[in-house]
């Protein structure tokens, strides 16, 4: 079994007003990443040392337990003897340190200390251990070590004795790329303006907007990536998926009352919030062990071509009969099956709905909706049979 073991404790000299492992990066506080990772590498056990039980604790607690495994508050660090034993691992995370997930995923397979080269980290505040590396604040170590803790005074700190007893066990120094620290993608103890500029790159990095060959959708993703900055971990990251759905249903509303050219409008702006709201969703989820859409998301993305169906149906003459369902019908078809036999340019180019709503718009203004979707539908399937298929 694979125990991690974290801190919010804080033994700095001069205590800063919010402790390291509490201050907020990208929606979640720096021991809710912790926990992620731990979780990540595979930890049934979390093990955290806390002076108190408050609201931050706790809500670590939830998250931890949400993902099915057990989270322990330990105020007495001595409590650790009795969650590990020897045949176990112990995954141990410094009080602060904000690693790279994928870096130390790479490295845990087996027990390790992960480590900087000395002269470049220690400078930024890591801990030397030798004269060439520094701790990265990151280890893997045999759960043997827990044994000797109590060997040491009571006072001593558990994490900095833990790493000193690892080293000499044999625990072997694994170093890691130096531009993991020069590139800003780790961090001990670091400051908000250190996390502020981390998160901006974090942002942009899961964001992946589409290109402009899918201009509706890409400039949608773009805003919902901008949105995500002020948003993240709070109630109005909802607000876009909310939108669109109110949207969806008032453009039905209209469509029922006669008055198409609105409602395709309305609809444009439903696939509008819709695409943001997935990007303000899937930036939020990233980097969560475990997370999966929300319901409202899988609602929004099932519904929205049924919905801007029966508005094109709406826009069309009514003594077509069914051929007014029939031919959007036939046109969403043809793109959702695009964009599932390409996952490149052409795949976002078939994936995006706020194009086709908008250039709609002033069709059933004219009266010309249903032939411009017919042509729009010829289209998509020569562009299927001319655009070669992946793999081939």
């Amino acid at each position: 079994m694979r125990v991690a073991l974290l801190s919010t404790l804080d033994d700095a000299v001069t205590p800063a007003p919010v402790r390291a492992a509490y201050r907020n990066f990208a929606g979640a506080r720096v021991i809710d990443r912790q926990i992620d990772l731990a979780l990540a590498a595979g930890c049934e056990t979390i093990a955290c040392l806390v002076e108190g039980i408050g609201r931050e604790v706790a809500e670590a607690q939830r998250r931890a337990e949400q993902s099915g495994v057990r989270f322990v508050a330990m105020q007495n660090p001595r409590a650790l003897s009795g969650l590990v034993t020897a045949a176990d691992e112990l995954f141990v995370l410094a009080p602060g340190v904000l690693p790279s997930d994928a870096a130390v995923l790479r490295n845990v397979a087996r027990p390790a200390v992960l480590a900087f080269p000395a002269e470049d980290a220690v400078p930024r505040g890591y801990e030397r251990i030798d004269l060439e590396f520094a701790w990265s604040g990151a280890l893997l170590a045999p759960g043997s070590v827990v044994e000797r803790l109590a060997e040491l005074p009571p006072d001593s700190d558990v994490v900095a004795s833990l790493l000193r007893l690892s080293l000499q066990s044999g625990v072997k120094v694994l170093p890691l790329e130096k531009r993991l620290i020069e590139d800003g993608q780790w961090h001990t103890d670091p400051s908000i303006e250190d996390l502020a500029e981390r998160e901006e790159r974090w942002i942009k990095t899961h964001a992946s907007p589409a290109p402009y060959t899918a201009p509706g959708l890409a400039v949608a993703e773009r805003v919902g990536a901008r949105l995500a900055r002020d948003t993240l971990g709070k109630k109005g990251a909802r607000l876009p998926a909310l939108g669109a759905a109110v949207s969806g249903i008032g453009a039905l509303a209209l469509a029922a009352l006669g008055m198409p050219v609105p409602a395709l409008a309305l609809g444009t702006v439903m696939a509008m919030l819709g695409a943001a709201g997935e990007t303000v969703e899937r930036i939020a989820r990233a980097g969560q062990f475990g997370a999966r859409r929300s319901a409202l998301a899988k609602a929004l993305d099932w519904s929205t071509d049924p919905v801007l169906a029966i508005l094109i149906a709406a826009a069309s003459p009514e003594d077509t009969g069914w051929l007014r369902l029939f031919v959007p019908a036939v046109l969403f078809g043809l793109l959702r099956l695009g964009a599932r036999l390409r996952d490149d340019n052409w795949g976002e180019t078939y994936r995006d709905r706020i194009a086709i709503s908008a250039l709609l718009v002033p069709c059933a203004f004219l009266g010309i909706t249903q032939p411009v979707t017919a042509i729009m539908a010829l289209l998509v399937l020569i562009s299927l049979f001319l655009v070669p298929y992946r793999g081939d």
